[in-house]
């Protein structure tokens, strides 16, 4: 397995752990493996740290439309507006919310 077949690889497997997250449908041993899978090829060589989180980026990108780091922003902003109360962040449609 050269190198492009291995980030393919990884590719694959986080598209699976993502869209299962996607449907709330969370996969530990998926997860686990895709993680050990891709810290095996960090280990060994065959990637380095950088290709490993661009492959993961690009996949949650797919996956989600957005970056992992926007992603958490924005579940962030969502979980500190229900804290204070903030009803009127939580009633604007989850598209809407989504653009800002």
């Amino acid at each position: 397995m050269n190198k492009q077949e291995y980030l393919q690889s990884c590719y694959q497997q986080l598209v699976q752990v993502f869209e299962l997250a996607s449907q709330h449908k969370k996969d530990e041993k998926q997860k686990c493996r895709t993680e050990g899978f891709m810290h095996a090829g960090k280990a060994l060589g065959v990637i380095s740290h950088e290709e490993a989180v661009a492959v993961m980026e690009q996949a949650h990108f797919d996956v989600f439309g957005e970056s992992i780091s926007e992603r958490r922003g924005r579940k962030a902003s969502l979980k500190a507006a229900i804290a204070r109360g903030d009803d009127d962040f939580i009633n604007i449609p989850a598209y809407e919310r989504c653009k800002s």
